[in-house]
């Protein structure tokens, strides 16, 4: 990708603290869980090596979800179009003291990470009612609308429908690069299909986001279909022209309203009055130095002057 125009650095914040907090559980400092915080940091410093030239813009999700969302998906649950609430039936699981312990531990090592962020070149944005993914979607957009580039770091492969000649995804733990002509050759389709796919094969269980499609049609019904007729209304249109059809295709047909609201679900929003690409204060690199200090992350100051 080269462009003129603005180059993004698009982080899912919470993403990236599951993925670090998990990979490095066992790093303390003076007895307190620093792993997170170190695993953090660390990848911001070698995503600045990556990607030197691109403004860091960190996601984080709000309390509560996405207002429309939300509300989309009481009135699917009122209708009996589904039979759960969007994001809310992920089980409660009986936690252990020692769950209980990590959960409060992740949460806590967050804070302190957006603590520190502040210290830095880095905008960090936050807004009630929006999804972290709905933030970066909107960035993405507002960088191509002006020349510019993007490169999504995340693992979510909600993303893939982001993916354009201006726009990648870069999964920072597998060190992987997604393009629209790599998702063509995994997928046999256009990530402009992506959201469809989605649609149709749901997402259901314990750590998903319940979105109800399809009964029947895993990833490959699905992307079989879509590679033939293309998204949900093509495929529905050449099923409706077939004289006979099977048990698995009426499921399809059958499924109308159910996949109206998965395909709202699955698509990303764009955001208005995003807040605009700069940092608000000169950082201080002594202050980033104290907070590296306190956490023990010696090992990162030589770094520090990647973050002012």
């Amino acid at each position: 990708m080269m462009s003129d125009g603005p180059k993004l650095l698009l982080i899912d914040g919470n993403n990236m603290a599951h993925r670090v907090f998990w990979a490095n559980q066992n790093l303390a400092h003076k007895g307190r869980s620093t792993g997170l915080i170190y695993g953090f940091f660390k990848q911001l410093i070698s995503l600045n090596n990556r990607c030197p030239d691109h403004f860091r813009v960190i996601a984080w999700d709000a309390k509560g979800g996405s207002y429309r969302r939300v509300e989309e998906s009481k009135a699917g649950v009122e209708a009996g179009i589904v039979p759960e609430h969007y994001k809310q039936s992920r089980k409660e699981q009986k936690r252990t003291p020692e769950m209980e312990a990590d959960i409060e531990s992740l949460f806590e090592q967050m804070d302190q990470v957006r603590d520190g962020l502040a210290l830095t070149s880095t905008l960090q944005v936050t807004m009630e009612g929006v999804e972290g993914d709905d933030i970066l979607y909107s960035y993405a957009k507002w960088a191509e609308e002006h020349d510019g580039e993007s490169i999504i770091i995340s693992t979510d492969q909600d993303f893939y429908q982001c993916l354009s000649d201006k726009t990648t995804i870069f999964d920072a733990m597998k060190k992987e690069t997604w393009t629209p002509e790599r998702f063509r050759l995994e997928f046999g389709f256009g990530p402009e299909l992506w959201v469809d796919a989605g649609a149709i094969m749901g997402e259901v269980g314990p750590s998903k986001d319940n979105i109800f499609g399809v009964n029947k049609w895993g990833p490959k019904t699905t992307y079989k279909y879509v590679r033939e007729h293309g998204g949900v209304d093509a495929i529905r249109a050449a099923l409706e022209q077939k004289a006979k059809i099977t048990k698995t295709e009426q499921n399809f047909l059958n499924s109308r309203e159910r996949l109206r609201l998965a395909l709202s679900l699955k698509q990303m929003d764009k955001v208005p009055n995003i807040p605009r690409t700069r940092v608000i204060h000169k950082p201080n690199p002594k202050d980033i130095e104290s907070f590296f200090l306190r956490f023990g992350m010696a090992s990162l100051l030589k770094d520090i002057w990647r973050f002012a």
